[in-house]
């Protein structure tokens, strides 16, 4: 293929209705018609000699060519952009950085992430089932996923960000719960636990079942910020990381206290697509989470 015979500005519209998976929000995403998208969409077919997106009522869903090309093309789009900024002698536009994580880490660790970041730097977080509904690291809308997935994503490299281990917290007022639990009332006790994609954690459960005891989860919720609430609302019981109830324990007079059985410490970890191992802004904000991390762990060891 000859590229004096292609409009580049299509390679801009694919990327866009990629993104947007809609041609009207493409179209207000690039400031033009909703016309001109659909006209340009109809060149790419012929451009690629076949159909790109099929519109379902969701939208337009890529197909599988359009999900293979996703990565390929915003690795040319960015790279023409930043030839074009030095080209011009200007400085190059902030480039945002996305990352996959829950609450507990934008809570905990993104505080202190944010001073390290350099002004040419801007982040933009989304949650983790937005990185997995959409395979965020794979397709490029994800540049690093902070947490503990249960495997690793695909064509995907990892490290350790940090540990942290895991106390108990009940509303100071408790009618029943004073300095300690024992584990026989621990298991008693109603749990407000999360639950990721509705399933709730299990470590607890296993570590109460070697004892032969079994615990009710009263309450599942889908964000961590929301269970101190409902711990300090009721005679709940929950089992979050240290450097989380520290955000909490003291503006909603929460009472601290060990968990009775034995817990594995959390094991955070932070993961990249291999292709942007050597990508000099992923490899400082890997660097900055360390750093954050690092300066969040004295008192939970």
């Amino acid at each position: 293929m000859n590229l004096q015979n292609v409009d580049l500005n299509l390679l801009v519209v694919l990327d866009a209705v990629l993104r947007e998976q809609s041609a009207t929000r493409a179209a207000a995403r690039l400031h033009v018609t909703q016309s001109a998208v659909s006209n340009a969409l109809r060149r790419l077919r012929g451009l690629f000699g076949e159909p790109l997106f099929v519109r379902t009522q969701q939208g337009l869903v890529p197909t599988t060519r359009a999900e293979q090309l996703a990565p390929k093309l915003r690795a040319v789009l960015r790279d023409a952009s930043a030839l074009l900024s030095d080209d011009a002698g200007e400085q190059a536009a902030a480039r945002v950085l996305t990352i996959a994580c829950t609450d507990a880490v934008g809570i905990t660790l993104l505080p202190r992430v944010l001073p390290q970041l350099g002004p040419g730097v801007r982040l933009r977080l989304v949650t983790i089932e937005f990185e997995t509904q959409r395979d965020g690291l794979a397709s490029g809308e994800v540049d690093l996923l902070i947490g503990i997935p249960p495997d690793p994503p695909p064509g995907c490299r990892g490290e350790l960000a940090y540990e942290d281990r895991l106390q108990c917290i009940v509303r100071a007022e408790h009618p029943s719960v004073r300095a300690r639990l024992t584990a026989a009332q621990y298991a008693a006790l109603p749990h407000v636990e999360w639950a990721l994609f509705g399933e709730p954690d299990d470590r607890v459960d296993r570590a109460l079942a070697r004892l032969r005891l079994r615990r009710e989860i009263a309450l599942s919720l889908p964000h961590f910020a929301s269970i101190p609430l409902a711990v300090a609302a009721s005679d709940c019981v929950a089992t979050l990381s240290r450097q989380l109830i520290a955000s909490f324990a003291q503006p909603l007079q929460l009472r601290v206290l060990e968990p009775p059985v034995p817990l594995p410490r959390l094991e955070i970890r932070q993961y990249w697509h291999k292709r942007a191992t050597h990508d000099r802004d992923v490899l400082q904000l890997r660097a900055a989470v360390r750093r954050a991390a690092a300066s969040g762990a004295q008192g939970s060891v």
